[in-house]
């Protein structure tokens, strides 16, 4: 049996969990038809890659003199509430739904999502720790550098974790959502 290496440099997922990527290799997902869940799946983690990247975009504009306090404050406040509501509704559905499925049709693979759920209260506390701070946004008119250099790196922390998480979360699961045709 060949062995399958996680995509991710950073990747907590183990070899032997990848054990589908022989039915289902990465370089077939985006052959998927469009209308199957695994692709609706790759296409909403791009989604959330996009927004991720739009807000750290955001704070790289503020900190480099880009953006003056008030657009920063304002286009910061709504692109991060439609992103990490976004993102919390994602991760809902995931572990309310498709990974309780997903468990019973591969128990081999148990201690993966054992690791995604891991991850998902990780993400969802620094969600908490971000929203503290653009509650504080919400009501700062006046700038505030140290609260921009809190949200700069609460924001790029939150986005490293999720990057890693979204590549580990499709090479565990986007095999089993093809083969199975879920």
């Amino acid at each position: 049996m060949k062995i399958f290496k996680p995509t991710h440099i950073d990747s907590k997922l183990q070899s032997d969990w990848l054990y589908l990527h022989e039915q289902m290799p990465p370089d077939k997902w985006y052959h998927l038809p469009s209308f199957c869940t695994a692709s609706t799946w790759l296409g909403m983690h791009q989604s959330l890659r996009r927004g991720q990247g739009e807000i750290e975009h955001l704070n790289q504009n503020y900190q480099n003199g880009q953006l003056e306090w008030s657009e920063y404050r304002r286009l910061l406040l709504g692109r991060a509430s439609s992103h990490y509501g976004h993102l919390h509704g994602h991760h809902g559905i995931e572990d309310h739904h498709y990974f309780p499925q997903l468990r019973l049709r591969e128990p081999k693979l148990n201690k993966g999502f054992d690791l995604l759920d891991s991850d998902h209260h990780h993400i969802e506390a620094q969600l908490e720790q971000i929203q503290a701070l653009l509650g504080q946004l919400r009501y700062q008119e006046n700038a505030d550098p140290k609260l921009a250099d809190a949200l700069y790196h609460a924001i790029k922390e939150g986005g490293e974790w999720l990057y890693r998480h979204l590549t580990d979360e499709e090479d565990l699961v986007i095999p089993i959502l093809a083969i199975y045709e879920y």
